[in-house]
C-alpha cells in the first residue's frame, strides 16, 4: 500500500435544468442548458491518495462553506478501469455514487440531515487522469429524480502532491 498526502483543487459548476424546459422546447437540451444559469463551487482543502494494489482512492474532507461539514468523499477507482468512479460521502452526509463512461445512467442514493433519497446519474463525460503523482479529474453528469432530469453538473478536481519545504 502506498499513501501521499495531496492538495485537492475543486471546482464545481452546477445548472438547475428543472426550471428550463420550456426552453429546451425551442432551443433544445444542450443550448438551454447552456443559457441556464449556474452556480459556482471553489474550493480547496487536504487529502490523501491511496493506491492499494490495483485500486486507488483519493479522500478528503469536504467543505463547511458547502453545508458539508463532517463529511469525508472518497473516490475510488481501478487503475485499469479508471473511468468507471465510485464516490462514498460519509459523515453527516452520506451517499453513494457511481459514474461510468460504458454504464453511464447508475441509481443512486444520498442522506442528507436523516432524509434519504435517491436518483439516478446519467454520466455525460468522465476523464479520469489521476495517479499518485496528482492529476485531474474531469466530471460532467446529470441528476435525474424519477425519470425528471433536474440538474447538470460539471466538476473538476485537480490533484497536488504537498510539497514540505
Amino acid at each position: 500500500m502506498t499513501e501521499k498526502r495531496v492538495r485537492v483543487k475543486i471546482y464545481s459548476r452546477i445548472t438547475d435544468i428543472s426550471a428550463i424546459h420550456a426552453t429546451e422546447k425551442i432551443l433544445g437540451e444542450e443550448a438551454a442548458i447552456d443559457a441556464a444559469e449556474d452556480d459556482i463551487i471553489e474550493y480547496s482543502t487536504d487529502g490523501v491518495i491511496t493506491e492499494r494494489g490495483d485500486t486507488v482512492e483519493l479522500s478528503y474532507e469536504e467543505s463547511v462553506d458547502m453545508g458539508m461539514e463532517n463529511t469525508r468523499t472518497a473516490l475510488v477507482f481501478k487503475k485499469q478501469e479508471p473511468n468507471t468512479l465510485t464516490m462514498a460521502r460519509t459523515g453527516e452526509n452520506s451517499a453513494g455514487l457511481i459514474f461510468s463512461d460504458t454504464e453511464k445512467r447508475q441509481p443512486c442514493s444520498y442522506n442528507v440531515g436523516g432524509y434519504a433519497f435517491n436518483f439516478c446519474i446519467y454520466t455525460r463525460r468522465i476523464e479520469n487522469k489521476i495517479t499518485l503523482e496528482g492529476g485531474t479529474l474531469n466530471l460532467d453528469y446529470v441528476i435525474e429524480v424519477q425519470g425528471v432530469k433536474t440538474q447538470r453538473n460539471r466538476f473538476e478536481i485537480k490533484v497536488d502532491e504537498m510539497r514540505v519545504y
